[in-house]
């Protein structure tokens, strides 16, 4: 079996005894993911098949990724046809990208963190918490389920995190940081936050880089799903609760923590995503310039107490664009929020309440777009199982914006098609 058509296939079956094995058939599979990641060059896929992999020691990964791919030669790691590898882990990281790494994709894991064996009593008192300031941090509580790091003079770049399902991680689900370049599409992330003293969410980029200056769009976040990821216990920074927002762009300006980075000049696209029931914002954008939040559905988030910021929003950013996307929130929970924001181009979106209809808290709009109207979900609900197809009577129907729309909607759909696109993330 040949993905790339060229260079070297690898195949690991962690049921695999062979003391011989070279890996290069699924005969001859290694056992251990770490062994074939170990040998690939440009252009190598490895082929990963059921089972259940885990970490070799308490503060190590299940997969660190050290070498890089090259821009026609991608390195991939994908899950062998039809089989679910599941990935399940209590050091810091499931999959670890690592600083410098270049032209890598990870498709089709289950990636598994600790929650399950962890408790919020627990998790409140763990070394260095606001509570114990004593001993080390612990990965039990902090682990995140794919990241992809830069520091230094190391960045990574052209990234792709696709097809993936991250749950019940201590620490955040798919994150990326001092990157350029970065994809995350169709990857479901749910159940995780929930434990770490950092701060963390569902989705997260922070603090990229320019890799060159290159117009358009450089990342993109897409057809992805964001559930129940909150932050339960306090950041350290500040001994509150924050963040545990489902998808977040935080400081692309690079002010933060004495970043020598500057200003980050690449396009982001956020589109057709679905966002419920997160503990912070379902989307926003925060200290971050030239994000495009477009044709995205985020329902009933903010659901920690000591949040309300709103479902998708933009804070001290300039030129991004909010744009077709469907803003439902429940009891007293705002819509939006509107910080210092310049530039800022909001239109086509539809606003509702269930607890207050009518009455929503909208802090900025425009006359395109739709408030006080339900907009007609096939199956809203507090689960996995919830479906946000827009019925045939919605109002988000042909009422998206007439030049700025997503092409394909979240299940691939072609949009507007001899008629104004649909708003959020479904087309009917």
């Amino acid at each position: 079996m040949t993905l790339q058509g060229y260079s070297t296939n690898y195949y690991v079956n962690e049921k695999n005894s062979n003391n011989k094995s070279n890996g290069l058939t699924p005969v001859k599979a290694f056992r251990n993911i770490q062994d074939a990641a170990h040998k690939t060059r440009p252009g190598d896929t490895v082929f990963v098949m059921g089972g259940n992999y885990t970490n070799t020691c308490p503060a190590c990964n299940v997969l660190d990724i050290t070498n890089s791919g090259s821009k026609s030669k991608y390195i991939v790691f994908i899950n062998y046809p039809n089989q679910h590898p599941k990935l399940s882990f209590n050091g810091w990281a499931g999959i670890s990208i690592n600083s410098g790494v270049s032209y890598v994709k990870v498709i089709g894991f289950e990636v598994v963190g600790n929650n399950a064996k962890v408790t919020l009593a627990k998790a409140l008192v763990q070394p260095q918490s606001c509570a114990n300031k004593k001993g080390e941090f612990d990965p039990l509580y902090n682990g995140n389920g794919i990241t992809i790091s830069g520091s230094g003079k190391k960045h990574a770049h052209h990234i792709v995190i696709e097809n993936n399902i991250v749950h019940d991680c201590g620490g955040g689900g798919i994150g990326a940081s001092h990157a350029d370049y970065i994809t995350i599409s169709g990857n479901a992330v749910y159940n995780s936050s929930w434990y770490t003293v950092f701060g963390t969410s569902g989705i997260a980029l922070y603090q990229f880089y320019n890799y060159d200056n290159a117009k358009g769009y450089h990342n993109f976040i897409s057809g992805n799903k964001c559930y129940n990821n909150k932050s339960l216990v306090p950041w350290i920074r500040q001994c509150a609760i924050t963040d545990g927002n489902g998808i977040i762009i935080d400081d692309f300006r690079n002010k933060q923590n004495g970043s020598n980075l500057g200003d980050y000049h690449g396009r982001t696209l956020i589109e057709n995503n679905i966002c419920w029931y997160n503990g912070g914002t379902g989307i926003h954008t925060f200290q971050s310039d030239h994000v495009d939040i477009i044709n995205n559905t985020a329902y009933c988030n903010s659901q920690t107490k000591e949040l309300n910021a709103g479902q998708i929003l933009s804070g001290l950013g300039d030129g991004n664009r909010i744009i077709n996307n469907i803003l439902v929130s429940d009891s007293e929970n705002v819509i939006n929020s509107n910080f210092h924001n310049t530039n800022l181009t909001y239109e086509n979106n539809l606003h509702y309440n269930i607890s207050h209809p009518g009455k929503e808290e909208i802090a900025v709009s425009s006359s395109t777009c739709i408030n006080g109207l339900n907009p007609g979900f096939m199956y809203p609900a507090n689960n996995l199982k919830a479906d946000f197809r827009i019925t045939k009577n919605s109002p988000a129907i042909h009422h998206g914006n007439t030049n700025v729309y997503s092409n394909d909607d979240y299940l691939g759909n072609k949009r507007a098609q001899n008629h104004n696109a649909d708003i959020g993330a479904y087309e009917n």
